[in-house]
């Protein structure tokens, strides 16, 4: 006869004490993701949130939202996700979103994280279903689309033209189609305005939002390492955003077939991306409302060196940081010896800022420049310019 092995009461008082650490722990997580968030709003220091557009279990469009809630400052920057990085985790060059789990995207946070050198607080990610529900609950999105849009492959879009409100099925026809001739560009500039105009939303809405339940029902349609108390939180700071004034940059660099797939690889090696992550957080901390974050500066390039394009090339590097290159061209004689910054503006930390772009200290007055164009900054690039930086 096989007899059972008697049943220990002291059993029970261990599966007890084992349930209440498992639920101490989750209890604990989801303090701590709370936490984090409060925490931070409270040391008066920027939020760098991930915003994540999944299609088809992939990354369709990613963007780092640097975000300064006590100032109102806010930047968007792109970032590819055929990015090539070495990746930490395979310890082998690859397109960023190699790691990209479904709804998991801590592997890619982590790699994106890494390769920029900064430290990001959480993501926020929306599949098709959560960006309907989203934008449906805030009575739609208002974007200007300049000409209708008719496709019906490789998915049927309708989009009609001018200012228009798209509701939650318009607003995912809008960030899953490509024009024929479309940039990469432009493609990255009107998915971005797609981030800034629900932003935009949630800051008009704001009242109603803050009903109860409501917050709770938007930030729902979403998925996100963020506990539901830290993303109402966050979305109650960015609904005091004016959207308007969101700077919105983008990595550049070059396209090259590598096998079989296409991989975007960043201008020096990600150094600029990094460059310009790290001056937009400082302008974040500038005290005066004329930083770089409060306007959008107007510059005009001349290259003043026998180097054929070297305008046009630095021209890109401005445009990424969220400059408006207004005009380009050359200098009256092609030997500077030294970049010369010529400052209309008149303000010395946005004169600080576009000078830390290329680390150049040469400055001039207006009146040293009889050119014609009437931009913030006009700068003559110098042989001591090497394409990136200027050298000493």
């Amino acid at each position: 006869m096989i007899r059972r092995p008697a049943f220990q009461k002291s059993n029970i008082l261990l599966w007890i004490i084992a349930g209440l650490v498992v639920v101490m722990v989750i209890l604990g997580v989801g303090y701590l993701k709370s936490g984090s968030i409060a925490m931070q709003l409270k040391s008066d220091k920027p939020l760098n949130i991930v915003f994540i557009f999944e299609n088809k279990g992939k990354p369709l469009s990613t963007q780092l939202l640097m975000f300064y809630p006590s100032r109102s400052k806010a930047a968007l920057l792109d970032i590819p996700s055929n990015t090539a990085v070495i990746l930490k985790t395979v310890k082998r060059m690859d397109r960023i979103d190699y790691t990209y789990k479904k709804g998991k995207p801590s592997a890619y946070i982590s790699e994106i994280s890494g390769y920029l050198n900064v430290d990001i607080n959480g993501y926020i990610l929306l599949d098709e279903n959560g960006l309907r529900d989203a934008v449906d609950l805030v009575d739609g999105i208002q974007l200007f689309i300049p000409a209708m849009v008719v496709q019906d492959e490789p998915q049927v879009v309708r989009l009609p033209g001018g200012a228009v409100t798209l509701d939650g099925d318009k607003a995912t026809q809008y960030l899953l189609y490509r024009e024929e001739n479309e940039s990469d560009s432009d493609l990255i500039g009107r998915r971005q305005k797609l981030v800034v105009a629900l932003l935009k939303k949630v800051s008009e809405k704001s009242t109603y939002l803050s009903a109860k339940g409501v917050m709770g029902r938007f930030t729902g349609a979403m998925k996100s390492n963020l506990g539901n108390e830290s993303k109402n939180k966050l979305f109650g700071e960015m609904a005091k955003l004016d959207a308007d004034s969101v700077l919105m940059q983008k990595m550049t660099g070059v396209n090259r077939k590598v096998e079989s797939q296409t991989l975007f690889f960043p201008f020096y090696d990600g150094e600029l991306a990094r460059d310009m992550i790290s001056q937009t957080l400082n302008a974040m901390n500038a005290e005066t409302g004329t930083s770089p974050m409060s306007k959008i500066f107007t510059v005009e390039l001349l290259n003043g060196t026998s180097e054929k394009g070297l305008a046009s090339r630095t021209g890109t590097i401005f445009e990424s940081f969220g400059y408006d290159v207004v005009a380009i061209g050359n200098a009256a004689t092609l030997d500077y010896e030294k970049t010369v910054i010529i400052d209309r503006f008149g303000e010395k930390e946005s004169l600080s800022a576009i000078a830390g772009v290329i680390k150049c200290g040469n400055f001039a007055e207006a009146e040293d420049y009889k050119g014609s164009i009437q931009a913030d900054y006009t700068i003559i690039l110098g042989k001591d310019f090497n394409g990136r930086v200027c050298v000493r």
